[in-house]
């Protein structure tokens, strides 16, 4: 569930566009570039910034927010400001699991997909990949080889080219779906 709708995973990829720190530190300056973020493509707007900030975007409830927390003291203020996603690495997932906020198990790299993709499935959460350190071609083939690998959230600085990637990754999803390739 997302933003009161059901999303099914299985042949949809979604992007969480991130918000960087703001200049002035002004939550003004994040709720705009939230809304930037949102208008370029994101599914969600990843406010990974502290909680004083990003409180402001998950309160004006005009698009879903998640945040990256890598602690549980960051999980626990990442629901209190109301994040609906909260993305942790798989060896804070056990503690992050069964809270309002859903979870999603987020790696930084394409080698360690296969463990955390073991750990999403016991807790039945999706799984992310971090591709803000990407750029240029390398990011759209690993990008498309993350998802292939079995993750549905996409975290990213570059919303226009991640949009791109999950489109036609789930295009090619709901194809092998629809070939009885289950």
């Amino acid at each position: 569930m997302l933003g009161g709708q059901r999303i099914d995973l299985r042949t949809r990829v979604l992007v969480a566009g991130i918000v960087p720190p703001p200049r002035f530190g002004r939550e003004g300056e994040v709720l705009a570039t939230a809304a930037t973020v949102r208008s370029a493509g994101a599914d969600l707007v990843d406010v990974s910034l502290p909680p004083r900030l990003a409180g402001p975007v998950a309160r004006a409830g005009t698009m879903p927010v998640a945040v990256r927390a890598a602690t549980a003291a960051e999980v626990a203020a990442a629901r209190r400001v109301g994040a609906d996603v909260v993305m942790v690495p798989p060896e804070v997932a056990d503690d992050a699991a069964g809270e309002a906020s859903a979870v999603a198990v987020v790696v930084d790299d394409l080698a360690a997909v296969s463990a955390a993709r073991d750990v999403a499935r016991r807790l039945g959460a999706p799984l992310a990949i971090d591709a803000s350190r990407w750029s240029g071609p390398e990011a759209v083939g690993r990008e498309a080889a993350a998802v292939s690998l079995g993750c549905r959230l996409i975290r990213t600085a570059d919303v226009r080219r991640s949009r791109r990637v999950a489109e036609v990754m789930a295009a090619l999803l709901a194809a092998r779906r629809e070939g009885g390739d289950r």
